[in-house]
């Protein structure tokens, strides 16, 4: 390929015909995308976004990677990553068998935005290639957004969101260059803006309710506003709105004769069934059972 070829969105790196099976979502800032690909060999001038992949399934004898002059080829296992830099060297790969992988593509613009959100100090932000890594953290995330695209739960958004902070907030702190310094935030959450915070969450159960509007409602970026919350009330905010949904859900239940499935979607659920997988997790009974008390 020549130098001069425009540079290539990560998620556009594998030819359609090779991809056997793939699903997307988008978490604010991060795209992420399971993939399942035939054995395939590629190459390309560069990349229009960081580009990290955690290999999901075993068994790959052989995988061939070269990011500018750096090369690896080996075995690579369920768990192993690797991260290529946007906008910089030539990267080329080659596997022999079927993998399953969780892609993630990142804008260097939003996680620059995101990195002086969080009191980032640098001036610049350079993130490292990695060509066979293996980090537990990343190998967590990935297998959690694998089940949420598989079967969705409840406040997917807000819960997509926060792991989506959670995943580039641990790329700053560890894959960067420069030694990440971050400033303390001058403003915390306080008792006014989380009572304002509790309050729109209450108004808008049955909504789609989204970390960047609840950080918005607080007047904090989402990585200082999600740090404060769970400081000031035990579990982070994809957990409160799911155990204030399940709350309501209870008073509707006791209140009377209302079809579950319209309480479902009454209390911010999907259907009759999605509320049901969950109130039995928090509460130990299905709906059905727990009227019938």
């Amino acid at each position: 390929m020549s130098t001069t070829d425009p540079a290539v969105h990560p998620f556009e790196i594998v030819p359609p015909e090779w991809v056997l099976s793939q699903q997307s979502l988008r978490a604010g800032r991060l795209e992420v995308r399971h993939q399942i690909e035939a054995p395939s060999e590629i190459s390309v001038p560069a990349l229009s976004h960081h580009f990290l992949s955690v290999v999901l399934s075993h068994g790959n004898t052989r995988q061939v990677t070269r990011l500018g002059r750096q090369h690896y080829e080996g075995a690579h296992a369920a768990g192993n990553f690797w991260l290529a830099a946007a906008q910089g060297d030539s990267a080329h790969w080659a596997w022999e068998s079927t993998d399953e992988t969780i892609l993630f593509a990142i804008d260097p613009l939003s996680l620059q935005d995101l990195a002086q959100e969080s009191g980032w100090k640098e001036p610049n932000l350079d993130l490292k290639h990695v060509l066979c890594g293996n980090d537990p953290i990343f190998e967590r995330l990935a297998w959690q957004y694998r089940a949420e695209m598989q079967q969705p739960g409840l406040g997917g958004l807000l819960y997509c969101e926060s792991l989506g902070n959670l995943f580039l907030l641990h790329l700053l702190r560890n894959y960067c260059h420069q030694s990440p310094k971050f400033r303390k935030y001058a403003t915390g959450l306080g008792d006014r803006r989380l009572k304002r915070v509790l309050a729109y969450i209450d108004e808008h159960l049955e909504d789609s309710i989204g970390l960047q509007e609840l950080a918005a409602v607080a007047e904090l970026s989402q990585c200082h506003f999600c740090d404060m919350f769970k400081q000031f009330m035990g579990v982070p905010p994809y957990r409160y709105v799911l155990l204030q949904r399940i709350e309501r859900a209870k008073r509707y239940l006791r209140q009377g004769k209302q079809p579950i499935q319209d309480i479902a979607l009454d209390c911010g659920f999907a259907d009759q069934s999605h509320l049901t997988r969950h109130f039995r997790k928090v509460v130990g009974l299905t709906p059905r059972a727990f009227r019938e008390l």
